[in-house]
């Protein structure tokens, strides 16, 4: 009768024991990945989503001299990037602090314009010096000469030079992109004259 309650009363200190411990170490576990996962020090998984809650910092004391970072994808498709950046509409995908050349960087746009919307700093001039008789027309009465860029270029402005001081300038235009036309009244005389345009070189 009195061993049967001893061992009874041994058994249930031993199974508190068991829980009690069990308990503590089930803290520490879940109390060490909680703590780990709200730092958010979970390794980078290759292949697959990872989550970050908290800025990720690559750097040292002494820095690298070259890259701290090189990515490459040497897959053989036609759409293959080395890094892709994806925010929210409205929000820039990449800050610098640094208003250094990047050498090599290719932009489509520039402050939302494309390229073919901006003039190349190199601009040349032609038709100077090149005084001759235009194409007669009116009855012979006017002259008219054009002037043209090279193909592909951009015209700037245009005009005659070397009138006649008895002709009259009619027209001065540009007749489309790459291509001044002027036209004189010649009153009587044979008149050389030309036009000169000025072009931006595309």
């Amino acid at each position: 009768m009195f061993r049967n309650p001893v061992a009874k009363v041994m058994w249930v200190e031993r199974a508190t024991v068991f829980l009690v411990g069990l308990s503590v170490i089930l803290a520490v576990l879940f109390g060490v990945a909680s703590a780990a996962l709200a730092g958010n020090g979970d390794a980078w998984r290759l292949g697959q989503i990872n989550v970050a809650t908290n800025i990720t910092r690559l750097g040292g004391e002494a820095g690298v001299n070259g890259p701290m970072l090189r990515l490459i994808n040497n897959d053989a498709g036609t759409d293959d990037t080395a890094l892709e950046l994806r925010v929210q509409a409205g929000e820039a995908p990449m800050q610098v602090n640094s208003a250094t050349r990047v050498d090599g960087l290719n932009a489509d746009q520039l402050d939302g314009r494309d390229s073919s919307q901006f003039v190349a700093n190199s601009t040349y001039r032609l038709g100077q010096g090149q005084e001759r008789a235009g194409e007669l027309r009116d009855n012979n009465t006017t002259s008219v000469l054009e002037q043209r860029c090279l193909p592909g270029d951009r015209l700037f402005s245009g005009g005659p030079a070397s009138v006649n001081p008895n002709s009259d300038v009619l027209d001065s235009h540009a007749s489309d992109t790459l291509t001044w036309t002027a036209r004189i009244a010649l009153n009587g005389q044979a008149d050389n004259f030309t036009v000169v345009v000025l072009c931006a070189d595309q």
